[in-house]
């Protein structure tokens, strides 16, 4: 099984397939859900937006049928933004409820690997972002007929949409809940450029998203609550991004901690006073959160598997105990934090560690901090849980070189810890042993590094409202990482990892073009084939999880292979167009190669705000 289905909660997946079939949703003590007239009403609204949009891609495609010249080029590019912005606003209604339906119509614009039929079955991109590519490049016209083609495929997916959308019994809880995840998608993917990398329409883009939400809030207004601050809200976010002339200068920290975040509170006490609660299920992006860069936004027990259901602190301390032991190695000589250094951000500080045989290891130390806020763990996502990732490493030739029932049999010699792990493992039936498993090592140590997730840094402070936290220079490099500098498309805010928000069910991988060493020409790609080494499917040759960037200033040396000394070096590589910058080849190469062309300063800036993501606070107990 792969991890987007692993990962979705059992809960709404199982509610989103009843509601795709037309069943009713149950409640835990099994009474049955009915549609809600209101809820219903938006339905209607969806459909009509998808009428909408099947009308304007019936006009995409008379454009494209008719490219053959600058004039009608002009035209068809118009006609394009309409038609998705038509999208856009029936987009919160289609993620919730067709979700399958938004990837083809408005997927990336790269091959998907189907890891679960193998290497083989790989999936060619479909949708807006194919058509854009196309009718954005300079020699569009040639394309006609792919574009064509390209458009039949968007027809024939609004058409599903449309039947998808029709079957579905909505509740209001769940209407309200689309709104509060379309907020935050337009915060962390549509103001970042991430489904608009050629056309740069995200700003005209996320207006017709907070469009889109106005319709779909409509049948909700009554005299038993005050729209006063929402409407306000609204109107202040749309004329901001009316008024923007381009997005590499657009103000993101000013619109969040001004329009966004405002507006989900806002959208929170409304949902409240109409006495409509939240889907009864457990995901990252919390249920009870009201904005996604709330202090408490995040559950990260979402990320872990389904049978666990709290961490109490007797297990995270056990794991810490843990975490420090040589007794997990083999031979007795090497713990977790002999690589993993507290005092280093839980890195070593070296380009590669040193194996078991004194050789080093493939790849560069990562940090722990944050580890639990991901989808996969390892740069080549070769595990699912930190659980499995403790097998991997304890059980590595190259690193501990032990087998864990071994260290669980080592260990239950130790009377003390013994009771230790009865204390941890203590059942709340009452049922209470002292054994110490393998299973139990793995989930102690688990608790232990989902514990150290920190997410107070400056970057942090300042995005939640008060921007003082950051300084001038830091401000504008945050407004470089979403704009000019185009690293919030795969680092996403808040996180800056890769998982995708605000779902967060699936990491992406990017090819990025990492050389030997830190070269600005004539570089040799890092031998190093990554996720391909999983799955052997020619997408993800050279292709690595993109890794937060959390505490980044503590983590040198950089890259998969540590390659890059300084994030100073990183930038510049960045600024170069990865690889394809500094003379590595690579046809499969997701990262843009157009060169970002950051000025001295703005590089500068940019550096700043990295560090400004720094946050270790109580983490370096032993």
């Amino acid at each position: 099984m792969n991890r987007v289905a692993t990962l979705a909660l059992a809960a709404y997946v199982g509610s989103v397939a009843c509601q795709q079939t037309g069943r009713t949703l149950p409640l835990p003590n099994g009474a049955p859900v009915a549609s809600q007239r209101r809820a219903m009403e938006v339905v209607s609204v969806w459909r009509a937006g998808l009428d909408t949009l099947a009308w304007r891609v019936a006009r995409l495609d008379s454009a494209a049928s008719a490219l053959n010249t600058p004039a009608s080029l002009t035209h068809a590019r118009v006609v394009f933004a309409e038609a998705r912005r038509a999208f856009k606003r029936v987009e919160l209604g289609l993620e919730y409820y067709a979700p399958s339906t938004t990837r083809a119509m408005n997927g990336p614009a790269l091959p998907e690997v189907e890891e679960t039929e193998g290497p083989e079955v790989i999936l060619a991109p479909t949708g807006f972002q194919v058509i854009e590519e196309l009718l954005f490049d300079e020699d569009a016209c040639t394309h006609q007929e792919t574009i064509s083609h390209e458009i039949a495929v968007l027809q024939a997916t609004v058409t599903r949409a449309r039947t998808m959308l029709g079957a579905q019994q909505a509740t209001d809880d769940r209407i309200w809940d689309a709104v509060k995840l379309e907020i935050a998608r337009i915060e962390t993917l549509g103001l970042t450029g991430f489904d608009s990398p050629v056309a740069g329409q995200s700003l005209p883009e996320a207006d017709a998203a907070l469009e889109g939400i106005t319709r779909t809030l409509a049948p909700y207004r009554s005299a038993d609550h005050s729209w006063t601050t929402l409407d306000t809200l609204v109107a202040g976010a749309r004329g901001m991004l009316a008024t923007a002339t381009e997005r590499s200068t657009f103000d993101y920290l000013y619109f969040v901690t001004r329009y966004a975040n405002p507006l989900s509170r806002a959208v929170h006490d409304a949902r409240t006073a109409l006495a409509i609660g939240v889907p009864v299920e457990r995901r990252p992006y919390a249920m009870h959160a009201v904005s996604v860069f709330d202090t408490n936004a995040f559950d990260v027990l979402a990320f872990a598997p389904l049978d666990v259901k709290s961490e109490p602190g007797a297990r995270v301390d056990l794991g810490r105990t843990l975490f420090h032991d040589v007794r997990l190695s083999g031979d007795g000589s090497r713990a977790c934090s002999g690589c993993h250094v507290p005092e280093r951000a839980f890195t070593d500080g070296l380009r590669q560690s040193p194996g078991r045989t004194g050789q080093p290891l493939p790849r560069n130390t990562p940090t722990v901090l944050n580890i639990g806020l991901q989808v996969g763990s390892f740069s080549d996502l070769r595990t699912t849980y930190l659980e499995d990732q403790v097998t991997a490493v304890v059980e590595s030739v190259d690193e501990m070189h032990a087998k864990l029932s071994d260290v669980a049999g080592l260990l239950r010699t130790d009377a003390l810890l013994a009771e230790r792990f009865r204390t941890a493992f203590a059942s709340a039936t009452g049922d209470v042993d002292s054994l110490v498993t393998s299973a139990r090592i793995r989930s102690a140590l688990a608790a232990y590094m989902r514990s150290l997730t920190r997410l107070n840094a400056p970057v942090d402070r300042a995005l939640r409202g008060d921007i003082a936290a950051l300084t001038a220079e830091e401000r504008r490099g945050l407004n470089l990482f979403v704009g000019k500098g185009k690293c919030a498309t795969c680092h996403f805010l808040p996180l800056t990892n890769g998982t995708v928000p605000p779902m967060y069910q699936k990491s992406d991988v990017e090819v990025i073009g990492t050389p030997v060493r830190a070269d600005t020409a004539r570089a040799r790609v890092d031998p190093d084939e990554g996720r391909f080494g999983i799955t052997r499917s020619a997408p993800h040759r050279y292709a690595f999880r993109t890794p937060s960037l959390r505490n980044v200033a503590l983590t040198a040396p950089y890259m998969h292979n540590g390659a890059y000394p300084t994030l100073e070096s990183v930038v510049d590589f960045y600024n170069r167009g990865g690889g394809a910058g500094i003379g590595i080849a690579l046809d499969n190469q997701t990262l843009p190669p157009d060169a970002l062309g950051l000025s001295g300063s703005e590089r500068k800036a940019l550096v700043q705000f990295l560090r400004a993501l720094t946050d270790t606070s109580g983490t370096q107990r032993r």
